[in-house]
């Protein structure tokens, strides 16, 4: 991806349109109805969101949502896995469509493609739990099934983005052949290396587990702190050895909002150390679009402040 280099002489700096590589059509955890996607939709575009990628829901509302902007005449560009699959018994129930062997798995996987999902998403293990110590829930695919996922998807054309928390499920995923980790929470040096090597992406969505420690007890909030500074040093890492990377926010979940959570998660990126440069490579779509129209004007500060000067969409400033 480009790297965008502004003068420090600018007033404004001249962007692409930000790109949310993660959301869900769901507002605190809840599936949105139809009179709340449009709604949802202006959050992201006033944000300076022209791009989603919607993760999935078990009643497939991304598809709803995708044919309910485009019909609206939004500027907004929508993609969606439709549901998620999951491994029967583990993680992933309200997500979509559970799997437990090669059949089930060819399947699913043809029914998604046939309904017009963009991209497969695959639920490869549970998520970030807080008791004594931090640890993932049961969840995911042997290397075998998901495998087959992967092929599968590919027959389609379709790229394949798996959730996947704990080094193992990086690692079985990438085995796997899967294009993008999204979360990734405990990934090793060494498996960052094997996705730098591979191309693979990496979706962090820091600031989803940190929204969850506003309200817990005291216990917990040291927890989830820590696990997100470790996050950060992964980040970190994964930057400086080449792996792509890209913005997303998780938006649906609780306590993360479509649109001001992009902010939340330009601030977490900056925080791990990397420039306004190397951040703006993962989070905007590509450079082509300004000469479109498409593009947004801000202060060199803007991420702290949590604001655009304006968004403009094939010339026209957006109100």
């Amino acid at each position: 991806m480009t790297e965008f280099r502004a003068s420090q002489d600018d007033k404004f700096l001249k962007i692409p349109p930000f790109r949310d590589s993660h959301v869900h059509f769901a507002v605190e955890g809840l599936q949105a109805g139809n009179e709340e996607i449009g709604s949802l939709s202006k959050a992201m575009t006033r944000n300076g969101i022209m791009s989603v990628e919607d993760c999935g829901h078990k009643s497939g509302i991304g598809f709803e949502a995708k044919r309910l902007i485009s019909g609206a005449g939004s500027p907004l560009k929508m993609h969606t896995s439709g549901k998620a699959l999951y491994g029967k018994g583990g993680y992933g129930v309200f997500l979509g469509v559970g799997i437990s062997d090669r059949g089930e798995a060819k399947e699913a996987v043809r029914g998604m493609a046939d309904s017009g999902a963009d991209f497969i998403k695959v639920v490869n293990s549970g998520i970030v739990h807080f008791r004594d110590s931090a640890y993932v829930t049961p969840g995911g695919f042997d290397l075998e099934l998901l495998r087959i996922i992967c092929e599968e998807a590919r027959g389609y054309g379709l790229k394949v983005k798996c959730h996947a928390n704990s080094d193992k499920a990086v690692r079985v995923a990438l085995a796997a052949g899967a294009s993008s980790i999204e979360h990734g929470f405990f990934v090793s040096k060494e498996t960052l290396h094997i996705m730098a090597g591979e191309n693979v992406s990496w979706t962090p969505t820091v600031f989803a587990l940190a929204a969850l420690s506003e309200g817990p007890s005291l216990q917990v909030k040291r927890l989830i702190d820590e696990v997100v500074e470790d996050h950060l040093l992964a980040l970190n890492y994964a930057s400086s050895i080449g792996v792509p990377l890209a913005v997303g926010t998780d938006s649906g979940s609780k306590g993360v909002r479509h649109g001001r959570a992009f902010f939340e998660e330009l601030r977490f990126f900056l925080k791990a150390g990397l420039s306004l440069e190397r951040t703006l490579s993962a989070a905007c779509m590509d450079e082509c679009e300004i000469e479109k129209g498409n593009y947004l004007l801000a202060d060199r500060d803007f991420i702290t402040k949590g604001t655009l000067q304006a968004v403009f969409c094939s010339g026209v400033r957006l109100e």
